[in-house]
C-alpha cells in the first residue's frame, strides 16, 4: 500500500491561520515604523525649508514668505507636503525680511498621533526653539 503524504484539510486550515496571523502582526509593526520615519523626515524637511527660506531672503536681499497650511508648506520656490498623520495647529504665513530675520514671535504647532511638536520662533534672528511633548492619549 502506498501511503498518501499530504496535509489534511484541518492541517491546511491551521497552517493558513498561523501564517495569516504572523503576516498581519508583522505588517502592523512595519506600518508603525514607516509612520514614525515619515514623521521624522517631515520635521527635518520642514526645518531645512525654514532655514533655506531664511538664507534665500538674506542672499537675494528680498523679503520672502513661508506659507503653512493643512496640506502643504511653501516658500514660493519649494513645497513640502504635510503627511496625513500630522496636523498643523493653524494656517500661518511667516515673513522674512531682507536680512533673513522673521517678523513675528509665532508659535508653530504640529500634532502627531503620539506627540505635539512646537516651534517657538524668535523675532529678528530667525532662530527657533523646538519642543516635543508626548500625548497623554492616542486617538
Amino acid at each position: 500500500m502506498w501511503r498518501i503524504k499530504a496535509f489534511t484539510l484541518l492541517e491546511s486550515l491551521v497552517t493558513l491561520a498561523i501564517t495569516a496571523f504572523l503576516i498581519l502582526s508583522l505588517s502592523g509593526g512595519i506600518n508603525q515604523t514607516f509612520a514614525s520615519v515619515e514623521e521624522q523626515l517631515f520635521f527635518l524637511s520642514f526645518e531645512h525649508l525654514y532655514r533655506d527660506t531664511q538664507k534665500l531672503s538674506a542672499l537675494s536681499k528680498q523679503e520672502m514668505t513661508l506659507t503653512l497650511d493643512k496640506e502643504k508648506i511653501s516658500n514660493g520656490i519649494e513645497t513640502l507636503d504635510v503627511p496625513e498623520n500630522i496636523k498643523l495647529g493653524k494656517d500661518m504665513t511667516l515673513h522674512f525680511d531682507q536680512a533673513g530675520g522673521n517678523s513675528s514671535l509665532a508659535k508653530l504647532s504640529f500634532q502627531t498621533p503620539k506627540k505635539t511638536v512646537t516651534y517657538q520662533l524668535y523675532i529678528g534672528s530667525g532662530q527657533y526653539k523646538k519642543t516635543e511633548n508626548e500625548s497623554l492619549y492616542s486617538p
